[in-house]
C-alpha cells in the first residue's frame, strides 16, 4: 500500500500484507482493503469514519481517495482533509535485507590532516 505524502505529490510504500491463498485470494484481500484503508493505508477499525471514492487503476490495482472530518474550535466548523491510497497486488520477488553501514577506513589523508 501507497500513500501520498507531503505536498510535493510523492508517493511512499508504507505497509506491504503477505496473503496466502495464491493470487485470486491477494486480488480479493486488496478489494476489501480498498474498502476499508484509513487514511494512512492501515486497516481501519471503524471504516464508517471515513468518506472514499474508489477508482479500479488495473485489474490488481485501485486508487483509494480517503476523507475524514474533524471539528476546528479554530474556526467553529467541521474540516474534511483527503488522502490518497494506491493498492497494487504484487508478487514479492527478491527481498534483501539492507547491510549495516560501516565507519570509513582510516586514510593517510584523514591523519596528515589530523583526523582520527
Amino acid at each position: 500500500m501507497e500513500t501520498s505524502v507531503g505536498g510535493d505529490f510523492r508517493w511512499e510504500l508504507v505497509h506491504t500484507i503477505p496473503v496466502d491463498g495464491g493470487r485470486d485470494r491477494a486480488i480479493t484481500r486488496a478489494a476489501e482493503l480498498a474498502r476499508t484503508c484509513s487514511d494512512s493505508g492501515r486497516e481501519a477499525k471503524e471504516s464508517q469514519a471515513y468518506g472514499r471514492r474508489i477508482f479500479r487503476t488495473a485489474d490488481e490495482g485501485w486508487l483509494v481517495e480517503v476523507g475524514r472530518s474533524y471539528w476546528s474550535n479554530d474556526t467553529k466548523s467541521s474540516i474534511t482533509s483527503k488522502t490518497h491510497v494506491r493498492i497494487t497486488v504484487g508478487e514479492l520477488e527478491l527481498e534483501r535485507e539492507t547491510p549495516v553501514a560501516q565507519p570509513p577506513a582510516k586514510g593517510r589523508l584523514r591523519r596528515a590532516l589530523g583526523g582520527g
